[in-house]
Formats: structure tokens, sequence, C-alpha cells
């Protein structure tokens, strides 16, 4: 009997350990294809639509996903791997767009195109010529499979007045449908030759 209680006491702790943090940070993810997940339990993101720039950055439609919370306004530059001193050429930038200050954020999501790499998502418009209190971050990972996790600091473009701490996990390439598919049939060929192997 006394062990049940400890082992109740124990999983009692880890969930209200578990609850605890998962209300102190907001998770919210969304790519360069309008897709876009956040915590069920938060106020939503909405998906990505195309629309004429709410902050003019741009002409021409751009790619907006909407999030019913006060937050501050600016823009979060991802950066290329590039030359250390000048730290990379800027491939996206996600505008935290807010100037009234009301409970209805847009996210704006604009990606470069050139000659080299043209358009192939929604958010492929260009980047805007002015930036709004830019932060700049690295992506990470490789070329057409990257991105970059941002936390705002207090008083950065993206971050909260009520001190609600949110991770914003930004998608700036997805995989072409080719290569998920490959990538799938090679995870199946491993398992059906672990299992294959297990079996013998």
């Amino acid at each position: 009997m006394k062990s049940s209680i400890k082992t109740l006491f124990v999983f009692s702790c880890v969930y209200v350990i578990t609850a605890a943090s998962s209300f102190a940070q907001l998770i919210y993810t969304f790519d360069e294809f309008g897709n876009s997940s956040g915590p069920s339990s938060a106020p939503p993101i909405s998906p990505g639509v195309l629309q004429p720039d709410p902050s003019g950055g741009v002409s021409g439609p751009v790619l907006v996903y909407t999030l019913p919370l006060p937050i501050l306004t600016g823009d979060v530059v991802l950066t290329e791997p590039g030359n250390p001193s000048t730290g990379g050429q800027n491939s996206d930038i996600v505008r935290f767009w807010n100037p009234t200050g009301i409970n209805l954020t847009q996210i704006i999501f604009y990606s470069d195109v050139s000659a080299t790499d043209p358009a192939d998502s929604p958010a492929d418009t260009g980047l805007p010529a002015q930036l709004i209190s830019p932060i700049f971050i690295p992506e990470v990972g490789p070329e057409g499979n990257n991105g970059a996790t941002y936390i705002p600091p207090a008083g950065a473009p993206g971050s909260t007045l009520a001190g609600v701490v949110i991770q914003y996990n930004i998608i700036s390439d997805v995989p072409e449908p080719g290569t998920v598919a490959l990538a799938i049939l090679a995870g199946g060929t491993v398992l059906l030759s672990m299992k294959r192997r297990q079996t013998a």
C-alpha cells in the first residue's frame, strides 16, 4: 500500500511540474507554406493566408498568420550561414505586426526570391526594404530543410506585455515532397531490416 502511495505521489509531482512548465511557455510553429500549430490550451495561431501586406513592407500579397495575443511589433531576420563578419545573407524576415497593441497580432512571413532561388512557396514575396527594430538570428539545418527557434527576450519583437514566455519555431525551408518520401522510405527500410535481424 505504501509503495503505491509513493508512486502516486511521484506521478502527481511530475504532472504538476509538466503542467506548470507548459503554462509558463507557449510554443507556436509556422512555415513558409501557411502551416501552423500551437498549444491547445492557449490562443491558437491561424493558418497563414495570402493578403495585402498590412505593414506596407512589400507591394502585393504576403503570407500572414494571426495570433490573438498582444505581441510587440518588430522584425526577426533569419540569416543564412556565411562570413562571420557579415553574419550571412538575410534569407527570411518574420514581422510581428501589432501597431495598436490590441489582442490581435499579425505575423508576416517574408522570404527572399532570386533567379537562382525562384518562388516556390506563398512566403516567397521578397524582403521588405525597411526593417522594424530588427533582431538577427541564424538559420539552422541544411539548405532545403532549415529554420530557427526564437524565444524573444522582454521588450523584443514577438514578446508579450504580460510576461508570458513564447517560443516560435520558424520553418524556413520545407523539404521537397520527394525528399520527404525518400527519408520515410529509408527509415522504413532500416526498421524492417532491424525487425528481420531480431526475428532471426
